[in-house]
């Protein structure tokens, strides 16, 4: 709510303004400064997720390698650019297919993966909140067909496939005497498809050039209901819904040299351009203390055309929701050397670009002859990416002439700020003493410049990710099959609560690769 306190429900409890309504209304409550300290410090995660409209957990991936795809790639941990000898070249470096000599390869991975988010002191120490998935999907679908010089290749790949199911309970939190029992219905889905054809050519025996054309669907679905109960028996309810679907290219262009035989240079480049898409937002909030009538439920619905809501009988015009996605690219350099016709070792580095987008987000609201314009920061937050450098290196030892194997290490630097503790005691601190805004009244209109706080970032982790891979293949000159587990883990720091200060996080995930090709 975005009005000043003579329209505010007086019959409303001091932890449900807290907890449940706008920033710029915080600022105007009466508490005593040891009341202060413990909301702002002290409420549980649980009780947080009702303060900010979109979802607590992440929409969009803190990190810009979500996963490997093909066959010898997952086994060399993605150092791949400079080889890119089989179907899953047209994601690499499609380039190198025009130095494969089949006359036709189809490729098909799957993989389990089993990922742990964890948030540690959340609210007390040695508190932690946990967030996983797992799930086995194709990752990767590829043909591939050699005719002489020219090389064409279709691929479909799953870039990544995230789904969370989860419901939570909390009685009677120590932090929070005044609550009963707090329950979280969480149900997200976040998925993005690539499919699309490849073109190789093959200038001389050493250069190679090459083109991918991915067409792009990205989507994201999330239905969450929050229930909660005061030691009064009074209770608040919250659901809403937000889907989003993004549709767009990726061209990826290729080059490829191959000095003398046992050397490989490679370069590629692509860049995500959207085309179009479509949003949706419903929401719903009950509060059992309002007085029945046009104010005692509140409503805010949104599509990529505009949003409005009605919050306690204020009527406020929103800005549009955002259907995109962010428009970065990336740059891959490789290099990989034969030294024998057993060993090989291969050496990436990839380069993706920040991303940053502004626009108007201001809102206007009304409540009878009352008007209210909020001037909001123009930096459209959860789009903000920061650039990238990521490293990764791999080799591979046949033991057999039909038996090989694989193994790589990799780094995966978050594409988000750092997220500090000292920040956020900051950040707190201001919101507790000035508050996040300034106000201008003038008769029945009032502006109010509202400055973006740091704990309502919606990109609010930052862990930095190490990972390995070992993988083993079986070879023949018509098939084969190969295995591979990629093991990745980070430490940092998040906030997911912007009540209280930052917290320690950690990532945990185990995946493994199960491949199979075919030889015309």
């Amino acid at each position: 709510m975005k009005l000043t306190d003579s329209i505010d429900d007086q019959n409303k409890k001091p932890l449900r303004n807290l907890m449940f309504k706008n920033n710029s209304l915080v600022s105007k409550i009466s508490l005593k400064p040891h009341i202060w300290f413990h909301s702002f410090f002290s409420l549980t995660f649980v009780s947080l997720q009702y303060l900010i409209p979109n979802p607590v957990f992440p929409s969009e991936p803190f990190h810009n390698l979500q996963g490997f795809y093909g066959e010898r790639a997952a086994g060399l941990a993605g150092a791949f650019t400079a080889i890119a000898d089989d179907p899953s070249g047209a994601y690499y470096n499609p380039a190198g297919l025009g130095f494969t000599h089949n006359d036709g390869i189809s490729i098909s991975a799957s993989n389990f993966k089993d990922v742990k988010r964890s948030y540690i002191n959340i609210d007390t120490p040695g508190q932690r909140y946990n967030q996983t998935h797992q799930g086995f999907d194709p990752n990767f679908i590829g043909l591939l067909k050699n005719f002489d010089r020219w090389k064409f290749a279709f691929s479909i790949v799953n870039t990544y496939n995230y789904s969370y199911n989860r419901v939570d309970q909390v009685n009677y939190p120590l932090v929070s005497p005044s609550i009963n029992s707090t329950r979280n219905y969480t149900k997200e889905r976040y998925n993005q498809l690539l499919v699309g054809p490849s073109l190789a050519y093959l200038l001389n025996d050493k250069l190679s050039v090459g083109a991918t054309l991915y067409y792009m669907s990205d989507t994201k679905e999330v239905s969450r209901t929050q229930f909660q109960q005061f030691s009064d028996l009074s209770y608040v309810m919250r659901s809403y819904v937000d889907n989003r679907r993004t549709t767009g290219i990726m061209p990826v262009l290729g080059v490829q040299y191959q000095p003398n035989p046992k050397v490989s240079l490679g370069m590629s480049y692509r860049r995500i351009f959207v085309t179009g898409g479509d949003r949706l937002y419903n929401e719903v909030y009950a509060d059992s203390t309002r007085r029945p009538g046009s104010s005692a439920i509140d409503f805010i619905e949104g599509t990529g055309d505009g949003a409005s809501s009605i919050e306690q009988g204020v009527l406020t015009q929103k800005p549009k929701l955002v259907t995109s996605i962010p428009q970065t690219s990336e740059m891959r350099f490789g290099v990989a050397f034969f030294p024998t016709s057993r060993f090989l070792a291969s050496f990436d580095m990839i380069y993706t670009s920040g991303y940053k987008v502004r626009r108007n987000q201001d809102e206007i609201s009304n409540f009878g002859r009352r008007v209210t314009y909020t001037i909001n920061d123009t930096e459209v937050r959860e789009l903000t990416r920061f650039a990238t450098t990521n490293f990764a290196a791999g080799m591979e030892y046949y033991l057999a002439d039909t038996f090989s194997i694989l193994g790589g290490i990799y780094t995966n630097e978050p594409n988000t700020k750092p997220v500090s503790w000292t920040e956020s005691a900051v950040d707190l601190y201001l919101q507790n003493t000035f508050g996040n805004q300034v106000t201008a009244n003038s008769g029945d209109a009032s502006v109010i410049y509202k400055v973006a706080r740091s704990g309502t970032n919606p990109r609010n982790e930052y862990s930095r990710n190490r990972g390995l891979s070992l993988g083993f293949s079986w070879v023949t000159s018509k098939s084969s099959v190969s295995v591979t587990y990629i093991r990745e883990l980070g430490y940092g720091n998040s906030r997911i609560d912007p009540n209280s200060l930052a917290q320690s996080f950690e990532y945990s995930a185990h995946s493994i690769y199960i491949m199979v090709s075919s030889r015309n």
